[in-house]
């Protein structure tokens, strides 16, 4: 900002959230905006009126042809910005409730789901999902399964890996498997690359590798 002074159009778009800022305006009520919505390092900023950040030199002018075609000063859409009019925001360094800004936004902190509740999602299912394309396998009733008990972990509960126990609560019934023979299962699945094991103090888990989650 210390380079442009004048009018200045401000843009910021972010596609993955589907979120445009779009700010026009003297270039010091855009910049309060800007920090206001710290927005400081993202975005673009250029000036509204040709020539805005440079100057000629005293003494001199710019030739007559140039004068000619320089374009004219664009002209706001509405009243002209009024800074003593926006309210005051005063924030305690290292006051903001984080969690509860984004809880706000619809956002959630990720937590483990249980068992039972992954298992009541998948009660829904008509069909057993299938397991990938093109691979071997020992349990392809309960590869399917597993590889869509995961996606639900992740998309739903934002975790990347179960315990074994929760998993074998999930599907343990639609594998025809008890839970030790599960879990030995699980291992062989993590020796063969489709999974990878998580060590939490007395808990084993299990997460997906990306290439057989993503496998057709």
């Amino acid at each position: 900002m210390a380079s442009i002074s004048g009018p200045v159009r401000y843009r910021f778009r972010d596609m993955d959230e589907d979120v445009e800022v779009l700010l026009e305006g003297d270039s010091e009520w855009v910049e309060r905006w800007r920090q206001e919505l710290g927005l400081e390092e993202v975005g673009w900023l250029q000036p509204l009126q040709a020539g805005g950040a440079e100057r000629t030199d005293a003494g001199t002018s710019a030739p007559r042809k140039e004068r000619r075609q320089a374009p004219k000063k664009k002209e706001l859409v509405g009243p002209p910005p009024d800074p003593s009019r926006l309210p005051e925001r005063l924030r305690t360094i290292g006051g903001v409730d984080l969690d509860e800004e984004i809880r706000k936004l619809g956002f959630f902190e990720p937590r483990s789901p249980s068992g039972e509740e992954l298992g009541d999602i998948l009660d829904d299912y008509d069909e057993a999902p299938k397991p990938p394309e093109g691979l071997t396998s020992s349990e392809p009733l309960a590869e399917g399964w597993l590889r869509e008990l995961f996606r639900i972990a992740v998309r739903r509960f934002g975790v990347m890996g179960l315990p074994a126990d929760v998993i074998f609560e999930a599907i343990g019934d639609r594998s025809d498997m008890e839970e030790g023979l599960l879990v030995s299962w699980l291992e062989a699945q993590h020796r063969l690359g489709r999974l990878v094991k998580i060590h939490g103090g007395e808990r084993l888990g299990y997460g997906p590798e990306p290439n057989w989650m993503d496998a057709p």
